[in-house]
């Protein structure tokens, strides 16, 4: 639970610097979540289970701070901005309206693969601790 609100944190602030980064993250902040639910939970749950528990747990933290983080930046930035941005990288032009709209895709993507990144490095941070001993 304590590594829910870390990640949050962690998340939120990494992902003013762009989804990517938060995606990245996710997998050390997994890793560590992982590790440390394994070494709690030694004798009681395997280390691969712990960790999945433990990523499961913290994934939904994670992912809300990385999300408002991205929210932020992007408003920082202006749709405006963003729309030409895509416009020149796309060659057709893209209104604020539509190139907002993209964004909130993107950002429901980068949610999924956060998560995702975050339970799978748990479970295996988790199984590798309990390999260890």
């Amino acid at each position: 639970m304590v590594w829910g609100g870390v990640g949050g944190v962690v998340g939120f602030l990494t992902s003013l610097l762009g989804s990517l980064v938060g995606i990245l993250v996710a997998g050390f902040i997994g890793f560590s979540c992982g590790r440390r639910a394994a070494e709690v939970e030694a004798g009681r749950r395997t280390g691969a289970l712990s960790g999945l528990v433990g990523g499961a747990v913290a994934a939904p933290a994670f992912v809300i701070g990385a999300s408002i983080g991205a929210l932020l930046a992007a408003r920082a930035i202006g749709s405006p901005r963003i729309a030409t941005t895509l416009s020149e990288m796309l060659g057709t032009r893209i209104s604020s309206e539509e190139a907002w709209q993209f964004f909130l895709i993107s950002l429901v993507l980068a949610a999924v693969f956060q998560a995702v990144v975050l339970v799978l490095a748990s479970t295996a941070a988790g199984a590798w601790t309990s390999r260890k001993e």
